[in-house]
């Protein structure tokens, strides 16, 4: 029994121990889809979604809105 759970734990997980992709290589680029998002979102749920992020990141919140106007 024993050998049969670390056979399992032995094999290879198509995710990497952080819980992403195992795959090297791979770019995401999340400020440009969180851009894209926003751009798209509810004016009034852009402008919440803003002002509660405001709270925990001034900086990032203002350059969002540079690049989304």
């Amino acid at each position: 029994m024993r050998n049969q759970e670390n056979q399992k734990s032995n094999e290879q997980s198509p995710f990497d121990m952080k819980g992403g992709p195992a795959e090297e290589g791979m770019k995401i680029n999340g400020m440009q889809q969180v851009v894209d998002m926003l751009k798209h979102a509810d004016p009034a749920f852009r402008e919440s979604l803003l002002k509660r992020l405001g709270q925990r990141d001034p900086q990032l919140v203002q350059n969002l809105r540079k690049i989304i106007r």
